[in-house]
C-alpha cells in the first residue's frame, strides 16, 4: 500500500483514507517514545520510590545521563520535522492547533459524552477535531515549558538562582499536564469503542472511511474532491 500523495492530494480508497503521511508518523512515534522515556527517568531522578526502577539503566546518575540525552531528540528530532520530510503537514498541523471554528467549539461541547462511550452531536470537523486540537495545544505549550525549563535546570549556573528554582516547578507541572493528556490520549486512541481504530492512522497511515465521514467528515468530503480534481483519479 502506497504512503505517498500525489500531487499533495491525500489518497482516498474506497475503504480507508491516508490520514497521516510517514513523516508525521515518523514525527509522532519520536516524539511519543522519548516523552515516556523521559518520563520514566525523570521518575527515578525525581521520587526515591522510583529509584530501585533505575536499575534497568544502570543507576541514577546514568538515568540522568539518558534523561538528557533523549530530552535533545524529543527536541530536535520533533522539530527538525518541520523542515524536511513533510513538513507541509506538520505546519498544517500547527497552524489548525491554534485555529477554532464554531464547529470545533461545538465538537468540544460534545465531547464529554463522547468520551464517556457515546458519539456526540457535533457538525462536520476537518482533519482535527475540536478536542484534538486541545489536545495539541496542550501538547505544543506542554512541550514549550519543559524544554524551556529544562535548558534552565540543566544549565543553571548560567542563570538567576530565582529562575532556576521557578524552573524546577514548571517542569514538573507540565510533565503532569501532559502525562495527564496522554492518558486521555491513549484512552481514545486503543480503547474507546467509537475511536479506537484511529491508532491505524498512526501505524499504517490509514483510517477506514466509515471512521473517517464520522469524525473528520469535512476534511474526508474535501479530500475526495481534491483527488477527483486530480487527472487520472
Amino acid at each position: 500500500m502506497l504512503d505517498t500523495q500525489r500531487d499533495g492530494i491525500q489518497e482516498v480508497q474506497p475503504e480507508k483514507v491516508l490520514r497521516f503521511t510517514r513523516g508525521e508518523r515518523i514525527s509522532h512515534w519520536v516524539h511519543a517514545s522519548s516523552f515516556f522515556l523521559l518520563l520514566f527517568t525523570g521518575l527515578g531522578i525525581l521520587s526515591l520510590s522510583f529509584r530501585p526502577a533505575m536499575v534497568i539503566f544502570g543507576g541514577v546518575q546514568v538515568a540522568r545521563l539518558i534523561h538528557r540525552l533523549i530530552a535533545v531528540v524529543f527536541v530536535v528530532v520533533a522539530g527538525a520535522m518541520f523542515f524536511i520530510g513533510d513538513s507541509r503537514y506538520h505546519w498544517e498541523w500547527l497552524k489548525s492547533a491554534f485555529h477554532f471554528t464554531k464547529a470545533d467549539w461545538q465538537h468540544i461541547s460534545a465531547f464529554p459524552k463522547e468520551f464517556f462511550g457515546g458519539h456526540g452531536d457535533y457538525p462536520a470537523q476537518d482533519k482535527y477535531n475540536g478536542g484534538e486540537k486541545i489536545n495539541s495545544l496542550l501538547t505544543i505549550f506542554g512541550s514549550f515549558f519543559i524544554t524551556v525549563s529544562g535548558v534552565v535546570m540543566w544549565f543553571s549556573t548560567q542563570f538567576p538562582a530565582g529562575l532556576v528554582r521557578w524552573a524546577y516547578p514548571v517542569h514538573d507541572l507540565s510533565m503532569f499536564v501532559m502525562t495527564a493528556a496522554v492518558i486521555g490520549h491513549m484512552y481514545l486512541g486503543l480503547l474507546h469503542p467509537d475511536s479506537r481504530v484511529s491508532i491505524f492512522g498512526m501505524l499504517s497511515g490509514y483510517v477506514p472511511t466509515k471512521f473517517a465521514k464520522a469524525h473528520h467528515a469535512a476534511w474526508y468530503e474535501r479530500v475526495k474532491n481534491q483527488q477527483r480534481a486530480v487527472p487520472g483519479k
